[in-house]
């Protein structure tokens, strides 16, 4: 199926844009370890080349606090994930359950750093079966990719861009390995984003509004992208509803995009 997109004609298509995200097909070919891959939980990968960064990390540790506020939120050393003493001072309670069911799965997520590689744009989830010899059993791996790069790219709004940060991007890929889906079709937002809207509106933020983006060919090389998001703000003694946008640029005519296709499927 080929995407059609006038430069002149501001078009909705089907393309896996940020906190869309990529869910990259489960690989179900396990694969061998020579031992599991480490604990249940969260952890920031440290040790192959998809190894987060101080600074990626202190960026992301910052957002899950205000998103959640677990004000002592932050990873070990070793890279696993606490939440300190669970001291919680506002935040989301969603957030909250969010972390603690992903805590309580038979599963392990590993967070990547991606940043620079274009075959991920904002996030993307993908899944791993591991068997570890001389124990037979099999542990469920998720690899959850972050390009920190991306976030600091985009136009939009203070607001907007907190709504739509690494922290919430996430979020997105984690509720991907606790069994949740994007949309499918155009209208739709998706159960991780309904959930995720449920988390912005606790910590009074805009909605995102739409899961695929509206794109704009600027030129042969270069794509714009636009995300609508939506909030409710009192005049007066009314409640009047305000959009809001998010503006980023994509490399490439976007039928060339690999999001594209991934989801014309």
């Amino acid at each position: 199926m080929k995407v059609k997109v006038n430069r002149r004609v501001l078009a909705c298509v089907l393309i896996f844009i940020p906190s869309s995200i990529s869910l990259v097909e489960p690989n179900l070919a396990a694969v061998a370890a020579a031992e599991p891959p480490g604990d249940l939980g969260i952890w920031c990968e440290r040790r192959s080349e998809f190894a987060v960064t101080k600074a990626h990390e202190a960026r992301l540790a910052s957002s899950l606090r205000r998103i959640t506020g677990y004000h002592a939120l932050g990873f070990a050393p070793d890279g696993l994930l606490s939440l300190g003493d669970s001291t919680v001072c506002g935040g989301s309670a969603e957030a909250r359950w969010i972390l603690r069911t992903a805590f309580c799965s038979p599963a392990v997520f590993f967070i990547e750093d991606y940043s620079g590689f274009s075959s991920v744009t904002f996030g993307q989830a993908a899944r791993e079966q591991v068997f570890a010899y001389g124990e037979g059993k099999i542990s469920n791996v998720w690899r959850l990719r972050l390009d920190f790069d991306d976030f600091q790219q985009v136009a939009a709004s203070a607001n907007v861009k907190a709504t739509f940060d690494e922290g919430f991007t996430f979020f997105h890929e984690l509720l991907h390995g606790l069994g949740y889906t994007d949309a499918s079709r155009i209208g739709e937002l998706g159960t991780c984003e309904e959930i995720l809207n449920g988390v912005r509106s606790e910590l009074g933020l805009p909605l995102r509004e739409q899961y695929f983006g509206e794109i704009w060919q600027i030129t042969e090389k270069l794509t714009s992208v636009r995300m609508r998001f939506r909030s409710l703000q009192r005049n007066g003694n009314r409640l009047r509803s305000q959009t809001h946008y998010l503006f980023f640029l994509l490399d490439g005519p976007p039928n060339s995009l690999r999001s594209v296709g991934a989801l014309m499927r």
